[in-house]
């Protein structure tokens, strides 16, 4: 069996445990490091994991904010992004890496469109693979919504030089 991702494993090693969920597992090489760990995980895949289903047929439903953590590494879903954000809990973390040519290619961009203002706690992107390990903030760390373009970019910019 492969060794889990190693950029995977440098940003969540220090995480506290909770609950995760790993789509797409595969042979579990992340369940397994997560659940050495004392994560309490649940894998799925179509042909393995604890629950088999095929997720492109939309077999199964991610619990809403029921998770700690998401891991969803080199298979890329688009219509399945919602329904993982909705998944992590505020303060929660999302675990993604994509193949970057071929059917399910995607792109970091498309990851931080999926996941607006969420901390990226790792990412990064070469010509075959790409990873997006970001943080989930909490209620009151989502920006107020505001119509007006300058009020936002205000904000934006007061956070950049207070940050």
């Amino acid at each position: 069996m492969k060794e889990p991702a190693r950029e995977l494993t440098e940003a969540l090693e220090h995480l506290p445990p909770g609950r995760a969920l790993d789509l797409a597992c595969g042979e579990g090489r992340h369940s397994r490091w997560l659940a050495a760990r004392g994560w309490d995980v649940t894998g799925i895949d179509r042909d393995s994991g604890d629950v088999q289903a095929d997720l492109e047929a939309h077999e199964y439903t991610i619990e809403p904010h029921a998770w700690d953590l998401i891991v969803c590494w080199l298979y890329w879903q688009a219509d399945l992004l919602p329904e993982i954000a909705a998944g992590v809990r505020p303060d929660g973390v999302v675990a993604l890496a994509g193949k970057t040519t071929g059917r399910f290619a995607t792109s970091l961009a498309n990851c931080r469109t999926a996941f607006p203002h969420w901390t990226e706690l790792a990412a990064g992107e070469d010509g075959h693979r790409l990873f997006f390990i970001a943080r989930k903030p909490a209620p009151a760390e989502f920006p107020a919504k505001e119509t007006d373009s300058a009020a936002i970019h205000g904000q934006i910019a007061s956070r950049v030089v207070a940050g």
